[in-house]
């Protein structure tokens, strides 16, 4: 419990200084009851939950602690996404409905002692401020945070929010959902290596509940129980969600803690990316070893860089596809390269590749389903200037190291064309390249030719860029730099009209 006292006297000294609103108790619930046997809460049930978008995307869930502070996990706010991206829909029950308020943030304040490596991210704790202050009612009210001596082993958890309702789906619920589960004794925990390795005891909490679990989306939301000490008519919050392997799978909880660590990996500052979370993605391997990455455009076609094959045979190469783990190949689509297009205005200098596009098409078509799914292209000239976009691959974790084992992403940044051809890398860039880059991440070698995509208004994500070149890997002075897939639609559906979508 010490790690505990000393990560809930950080929030007390953030929230210092703004005074509570204390028209209200903290922990009250709404007056509406729960739906009885399903996970579909009523309105307004837990009125502290707070949902964060980024976008119109579902970005991490909350709770409200002051009538201006929003507790939530450090990750949150970082590879790539500032609370300024952020928005707080606040007393939301239907994400479609119009009579929740939606906030921006005018403060972002991690752990002192946040600290990320490539298993996981360190004390991973978060408040955030609201540039407004709250109006309690019954459907917006703070949750309560507990005292040091409370304990909660015994007790039913609730994780509720707006996140993923089963591995691998791409969108989020519409309503606000809830499930209960328990606490996992340690040893139980600590079953698969990943958790052994790190799992925190002091500091973490496994929670798991056989077909429930917290799943993707629901990162920062609370996990709150009532306590006999206020006759179970208070809820408090127990733990943040943090991190887990899969959802709701045997041997693998949902990890939240009391207030403290996660687990995240690493493509250059990015994450393990949640298996089969970005189907489109292929590995182009050349003798067993990763050459380039690419993405599924057709049953047939792969979008990737033309550098990857302009010096190096097609037929000695074969395309992973519906791949995670490069070491696990049970269910992977395995293709040859029948043949390759290279953009005809493809050139090349000692730094920078040029109109660097082309379309690999294999033997052999494959069939769509959970693990594979073509990426969708964007509309002709669409700018993504200022967007977050995800960079994924099985590329090198860093300057002089091997690649990943398993599929990887990271956010970052995309700039607009002026700071692009304002970096030490004006003299290369030409109009038909983008440049991406986010603090400590980038894509590096090993992940060329594969996709940088964005995730749009309408749930689909669209490829903006392909990797092309950079100098280094996540060098401040040398952004990434991607090819304008919008520049090239008609070159596109021209050489790949032969295959087979699902748009």
């Amino acid at each position: 419990m010490k790690r505990l006292i000393i990560l809930l006297c950080f929030i007390i000294e953030i929230v210092h200084g703004t005074k509570t609103n204390h028209s209200c108790e903290c922990g009250i619930a709404g007056k509406n009851r729960r739906i009885v046997g399903g996970t579909t809460v009523q309105p307004h049930q837990y009125p502290w939950l707070v949902a964060l978008m980024l976008g119109s995307k579902l970005h991490c869930g909350g709770a409200i602690i002051t009538d201006q502070n929003i507790l939530t996990a450090g990750h949150c706010i970082t590879f790539g996404v500032h609370y300024r991206d952020l928005s707080a829909h606040i007393g939301m029950h239907d994400r479609l409905g119009s009579s929740h308020s939606v906030m921006r943030l005018s403060k972002g304040v991690k752990h002192p002692s946040f600290t990320s490596n490539a298993v996981r991210d360190i004390n991973d704790i978060a408040v955030l401020t609201l540039e407004k202050k709250l109006k309690f009612s019954d459907k917006v009210r703070p949750i309560c945070l507990p005292s040091e001596d409370m304990k909660f082993g015994d007790l039913p958890l609730i994780v509720a929010g707006w996140g993923k309702t089963r591995q691998g789906a791409l969108t989020s619920s519409r309503y606000l959902l809830e499930t209960k589960v328990k606490l996992v004794p340690a040893h139980s925990c600590t079953k698969s290596s990943i958790y052994k390795d790190n799992f925190v005891s002091e500091s973490m909490m496994c929670a798991y509940s056989l077909g429930k679990d917290a799943c993707q989306g629901d990162s920062g939301g609370p996990i709150f129980s009532t306590h006999s000490r206020t006759h179970h008519k208070k809820w408090y919050q127990v733990g943040i969600v943090s991190w887990g392997i899969d959802c709701a799978k045997p041997d693998y909880p949902e990890c939240g803690r009391p207030s403290d660590e996660i687990i995240s990996v690493r493509i250059v500052g990015g994450r393990r990316a949640e298996p089969h979370s970005f189907p489109w993605t292929v590995a182009i391997m050349k003798k067993d070893s990763l050459h380039c990455g690419g993405a599924m455009i057709t049953d047939r076609h792969i979008l990737t860089a033309g550098h990857c094959f302009k010096w190096d045979d097609e037929k000695l190469m074969t395309a992973l596809i519906g791949l995670d783990n490069i070491e696990h190949l049970e269910d992977v689509e395995k293709r040859s390269i029948l043949k390759t297009v290279i953009h005809e205005d493809f050139t090349t200098t000692a730094v920078r590749d040029e109109n660097d596009i082309a379309i690999a098409t294999i033997n052999k078509p494959v069939k769509f389903g959970n693990t594979i799914i073509p990426i969708c292209l964007p509309k002709p000239g669409q700018d993504f200037s200022e967007r977050i976009g995800t960079v994924v691959g099985w590329g090198r974790l860093g300057v002089d190291k091997s690649s990943s084992k398993v599929l990887m992403r990271a956010s970052l940044r995309i700039l607009n064309d002026d700071d692009c051809s304002h970096s030490k890398l004006s003299t290369h860039i030409k109009p038909t390249m983008m440049c991406a880059f986010t603090k400590g991440k980038d894509g590096c070698q090993g992940d060329s030719g594969g996709p940088l995509i964005v995730f749009e208004g309408d749930g689909r994500y669209v490829q903006a860029g392909i990797v092309s070149w950079g100098i280094g890997c996540a060098d401040p002075r040398y952004p990434g730099v991607y090819t304008k897939v919008s520049n090239y639609i008609d070159w596109i559906r021209r050489h790949s009209a032969d295959g087979n979508t699902c748009e």
